[in-house]
């Protein structure tokens, strides 16, 4: 059931990466540069909020769904809470930035009233799909939870060609398609798991909305630190270049951090195939860790070389610029790949904390180079910044490993064996991949569910 389930979530990040490319070559195409570079903007403050505002919540739901199997509906009234929270704090926040402060705001000046307050419906939406889908996932519902998240990224799709290609409603319209697809799979995301929960019997327990919010916070605030790691960039970017420059570095990005999903997909795919407990899983994190260094670095360097006349050929001789910042981007989200690996590791060793000084870390580092770099080299030192910020990152926690298991670093580096390795499971992994798709589907029903606790720990 474990391999099944991994290879449908692998399934369902590579469509959900195909659906996310195609919404930014629409939106390039239709916006052009300056419009995507403006459309980064006005979704910014939003996303900063969201992802602060969710407060590990996704973990919560994704964890406490499974353990506390009498109390779903409970967690299910902690997303709609979380949700409203959301969209109060967005409101004070984008009404504090750009009505109230009396502040310089750069680029952010050119977004039109109608365009911010449409930005403002981003945050709540995006922290109700990502917790209902969350929830979802915590049943036991592994493959609805993959289908859901294919969903989002289909209604995204599909509203940036109505409304932005078809009615040609520009960048307002952008916004409201960006934010409807959380929603309509939020909204899906009840109905599936309707058997799960009691609409009718909605209820607050104060003692789990404790928990959850003990339980989530020290990795709610890493989650934080590490999503401002990765756009606090723009912002820094609409004080010192143009929209055009900073949409050309929007594509750049963009691109470049999706391809994130290959190496940190297949690297859970060899999970199983690794280890069936915990202490296993410890004793061949190495292994793991070397493989997918091995997996990031060929695809990094496949992308390298493919990259640049795709990138122009999907987005159009305009995005010839992000071809550069894209380039030196491409070793630090190589670097991120293995990083992940041993942060699962620190936290399966109840180590948060470790995750906590890195992402904070990583921040003060980041904006430092940023604000050196930007103004000397522009989009090119951002893309630098981010590179240099993902590398120490990965240092960093190759540190914290060591530091906590004893295992020399000379057992880290990857090994002609592990290529080989690496070759071997993925030909398993596609031929187990093309063997489900000849199957008929199973449901979903009674998967995962977590050990179950019949007295709350008050």
């Amino acid at each position: 059931m474990l391999k099944k389930n991994v290879a449908i979530t692998f399934a369902g990040q590579l469509a959900s990466f195909l659906l996310a490319l195609g919404v930014a070559v629409v939106l390039v195409r239709a916006l052009g540069t300056a419009g995507r570079g403006l459309l980064a903007l006005a979704i910014l403050i939003p996303m900063i909020v969201a992802t602060f505002a969710r407060l590990g919540q996704e973990s919560v739901n994704s964890t406490f769904a499974g353990l506390y199997r009498e109390h779903r509906t409970s967690l299910f009234v902690q997303t709609l809470l979380f949700t409203v929270f959301g969209a109060l704090l967005c409101v004070l926040v984008v009404c504090a930035f750009f009505f109230w402060l009396p502040i310089p705001r750069g680029n952010f000046s050119q977004l039109s009233d109608r365009v911010i307050w449409a930005g403002v419906l981003l945050g709540p939406s995006m922290i109700f799909g990502m917790l209902m889908i969350s929830l979802v996932r915590g049943v036991g519902k592994i493959g609805a939870a993959a289908a859901l998240q294919v969903f989002q990224g289909f209604a995204r799709l599909g509203f940036c060609l109505l409304l932005v290609v078809g009615l040609n409603y520009g960048l307002e319209a952008a916004v409201w398609a960006l934010a409807a697809g959380p929603v309509l799979a939020g909204v899906l995301a009840i109905w599936v798991i309707r058997n799960d929960i009691s609409i009718r019997g909605l209820k607050f327990e104060y003692w789990l909305f404790k928990k959850s919010l003990r339980f989530g916070f020290a990795v709610g605030l890493a989650t934080f630190a590490g999503f401002l790691v990765y756009r606090i960039d723009r912002g820094i970017l609409a004080y010192f270049v143009n929209e055009n420059e900073l949409g050309l570095y929007v594509v750049a990005v963009g691109l470049a951090e999706r391809l994130r999903l290959l190496p940190n997909s297949v690297s859970l795919a060899f999970l199983p195939h690794l280890a069936n407990d915990l202490d296993a899983h410890q004793k061949q994190v190495p292994t793991v860790f070397r493989c997918t260094m091995v997996i990031s670095v060929a695809s990094m360097a496949i992308v390298g070389i493919l990259g640049p006349p795709a990138l122009v050929l999907l987005f159009g001789m305009d995005c010839i610029g992000s071809i550069w910042p894209f380039l030196i981007l491409l070793p630090g989200v190589a670097a991120l790949g293995g990083a992940s690996v041993l942060s699962s590791d620190l936290l399966a060793r109840e180590k948060p904390r470790y995750s906590t000084i890195v992402g904070w870390s990583m921040l003060g580092l980041c904006v430092a180079l940023n604000l050196i770099l930007i103004p000397i080299m522009g989009i090119a030192g951002a893309a630098a910044t981010s590179s240099i910020t993902y590398l120490t990152a990965l240092a960093m926690v190759l540190l914290f490993y060591r530091r906590e298991s004893g295992v020399s670093l000379s057992q880290m580096r990857p090994r002609w064996s592990d290529v080989a390795l690496v070759l071997r499971l993925t030909l398993n992994m596609m031929r187990s991949l093309l063997a489900r798709g000849r199957q008929p589907a199973l449901s979903d029903s009674g998967q995962g569910d977590g050990p179950k606790k019949s007295e709350p720990d008050r």
